[in-house]
């Protein structure tokens, strides 16, 4: 299930100057509408999500906003634009589909913190094609890919560039945590591993998570086009669900290029 919306800014109501860093607001945003319609489904997903070995994904994830008009002021984006889009992507259930795009028709939201914040409403909502999933597919990330590898018992979490050799191992394992967690089966023992092969250089791109509170941190994450080799099951996961860690935060979306 993947759908995109239309979203116009009201510039009149506190102007049109965002943070950079708007992931963890968005997120924030897209569960109180999931729980507003539903408190039991929005509390299981932001509490719990698939779970299996104590290993727990979310499976949705979003784009960034797509601005066609901006200008960078620092650490702030001035939207020049009219309208934005956002794209939401959930790992297929067909059966809460027509539930879930309904949820977020009209709606009113603020993001932003406390220097600058831009009001937004919901215009309209497309819900995207499927498309068919082939053994190689070129993806395009609409939101950063972020992974990390730990380096020691006691030492913090490496975070990890597509260009680093490990990278296509862990993406390759993370798709099958996540093909375990949703189907709650073994994946197929003659599905080869996953290849990556980069067709842009990565740009870095650093998150920060809860800003001006006592849990803020910063993740860097990765912007490129790439191209996946593996188990169409598999490329479909990444589609749907979102590529790498933390998906739900707004990282992995991708798009087929």
């Amino acid at each position: 299930m993947r759908f995109e919306l239309i979203l116009s800014v009201q510039r009149e109501e506190c102007g049109a100057v965002l943070p950079l860093n708007y992931q963890y607001e968005l997120s924030s945003w897209i569960y109180r509408v999931l729980n507003e319609g539903n408190s039991d489904f929005g509390s299981w997903l932001h509490d719990h999500g698939y779970t299996r070995d104590k290993k727990q994904f979310k499976l949705f994830t979003f784009s960034n906003l797509q601005v066609s008009r901006y200008q960078i002021i620092g650490d702030r984006m001035e939207i020049l634009s009219r309208q934005v889009s956002l794209v939401v992507s959930f790992y297929p259930i067909e059966a809460i589909e027509p539930f879930v795009m309904g949820l977020f028709r009209d709606r009113h939201f603020t993001l932003g913190d406390r220097r600058s914040k831009v009001a937004f409403s919901v215009d309209s909502i497309v819900r995207l094609p499927g498309i068919e999933f082939s053994g190689t597919m070129r993806f395009k990330t609409l939101s950063p890919i972020f992974l990390d590898e730990r380096v020691g018992e006691n030492l913090p979490s490496r975070h990890v560039s597509p260009a680093d050799p490990v990278f296509e191992e862990l993406i390759h394992y993370n798709l099958l945590e996540k093909y375990r967690i949703f189907y709650q089966m073994e994946p197929s023992p003659e599905w080869q591993p996953t290849r990556v092969r980069l067709l842009s250089e990565p740009k870095a791109k650093t998150i920060a998570i809860k800003s001006f509170t006592p849990q803020f941190t910063q993740l860097k994450g990765y912007m490129c086009r790439l191209e996946l080799t593996g188990a169409p099951e598999l490329l479909k996961m990444a589609y749907y669900a979102g590529l790498g860690r933390i998906n739900s935060q707004g990282f992995g979306c991708v798009e087929v290029y």
